[in-house]
């Protein structure tokens, strides 16, 4: 009897691992990944020691259009909703399938060490995820999601937002959090 609750639980966990892998999956879709030349002018010096001056008129333009550039649409912001909605809830039940397997007593030193190291993963990605989001809403994205994983980081943000050095901005910001290179970062434009 012993062995088949242990069973049971073990199933349930790599059910519920494996419904996050496919989330992730679903989330960096292949199809619409994007990745700005600029990203590779690292050492562009474009902005540096600019002298020129913009008018009054121009700047107008230029805020009015970043102003229209900040604002998701509604099928923008449903979409950012639903996925952390669902990403939160794929977490949410691995979190608590490893918590089970942890409070039985029943259940091996083994299961219960796999269980404890899957859960702190687990919760150091969740907590990267937020600095990357929190750090990328503060650079000047209206949203973003951040998926990560051990190896990438998939980061969506609104098509509408993009701008030349924002791929560099995206990938400097999740290089910072999660110590990965450029190349194992994708940017999907929703």
């Amino acid at each position: 009897m012993k062995i088949k609750k242990r069973h049971v639980v073990l199933a349930s966990l790599v059910v519920a691992l494996s419904a996050a892998v496919y989330l992730n999956w679903q989330l960096s879709g292949t199809d619409s990944l994007s990745v700005s030349d600029t990203a590779k002018e690292l050492g562009s010096a474009s902005y540096v020691n600019s002298n020129i001056t913009a008018s009054s008129d121009e700047s107008a333009v230029n805020a009015t259009q970043t102003s229209e550039n900040t604002s998701l649409t509604a099928e923008q912001y449903e979409y950012f909703a639903t996925a952390r909605s669902e990403r939160e809830k794929t977490q949410d039940e691995v979190i608590t399938l490893a918590k089970q397997v942890l409070e039985l007593t029943d259940s091996s030193e083994e299961a219960k060490e796999e269980a404890a190291e899957q859960l702190s993963k687990l919760e150091d990605a969740v907590i990267s995820q937020n600095r990357i989001e929190t750090t990328l809403k503060a650079k000047g994205f209206s949203d973003c999601i951040c998926s990560l994983s051990d190896t990438s980081c998939t980061v969506i943000v609104p098509v509408n937002e993009m701008q030349e050095n924002s791929s560099l901005i995206i990938k400097d910001c999740v290089d910072e959090v999660a110590d990965l290179p450029f190349e194992n970062i994708s940017i999907v434009e929703v």
